[in-house]
């Protein structure tokens, strides 16, 4: 073979090898891009923690107003300590069996536990009751003038019903001409015979005379 022959022969033969190099790196190529794309199906299949398929290209809901009316439980105690250091939450009077479920609604001595009834709910079964789970019942106003008392009563859709919880406030809703806010009586709380145990009166007040402390509460 003279060195023109082998000059071709080796030139068809580095060409018959790049072709199969770029053959190879296209395969490959390809391969890759599949597994991308099949990666990418299992990820927009697989499902959340709630049983339900989530997308990653889904967009976050926008979170609610804070003035949108939200489902809150628990104590309803007062911000302010006045003469109790353990606070003061809105209580059913009695306890155990001497409970008196039909009887005015009173500001007593927070339990060190959350306890039935002690325990409420905002805004069910619907947006403005406060419930109370243990007994099936709903607070009531009395009437819609200040110096009214508060009870448990069956749920039921009407104005005595309707609260509105805000800037800290427990305002009965729709119901009087005047805003009438959730308050302890002034003065000093009566000692109910527990260990430190105080309590007292509980009802509507006019929201623009009464004090603040008397008058804001927080849900625990």
């Amino acid at each position: 073979m003279d060195i023109n022959e082998g000059k071709t022969y080796l030139g068809k033969h580095f060409s018959v090898v790049s072709q199969a190099g770029i053959l190879r790196l296209v395969f490959l190529l390809f391969g890759l891009s599949l597994a991308a794309c099949q990666t990418a199906a299992t990820q927009l299949r697989e499902p959340s923690p709630a049983g339900e398929v989530e997308s990653p290209l889904a967009t976050t809901a926008a979170p609610a107003s804070t003035s949108d009316p939200v489902l809150v439980a628990g104590l309803i105690q007062l911000q302010d300590p006045l003469d109790e250091p353990e606070y003061y939450c809105v209580d059913v009077p009695g306890a155990g069996a001497s409970l008196n479920l039909g009887g005015a609604l009173q500001a007593h001595t927070c339990k060190l536990r959350a306890a039935e009834d002690e325990t409420f709910t905002l805004n069910y079964p619907s947006v403005g009751h406060i419930y109370m789970e243990a007994y099936d019942l709903c607070v009531e106003a009395d009437n819609a003038v200040a110096g009214a008392e508060l009870r448990l009563q069956e749920c039921a859709d009407q104005p005595l019903q309707k609260f509105v919880y805000q800037e800290g406030q427990i305002r009965l809703g729709e119901a009087s001409a005047e805003t009438l806010c959730l308050a302890v009586a002034p003065g000093e709380g009566t000692p109910t015979g527990g260990p430190s145990h105080l309590r007292r009166d509980l009802g509507l007040q006019l929201c623009d005379k009464i004090e603040a402390e008397l008058s804001e509460w927080v849900i625990q």
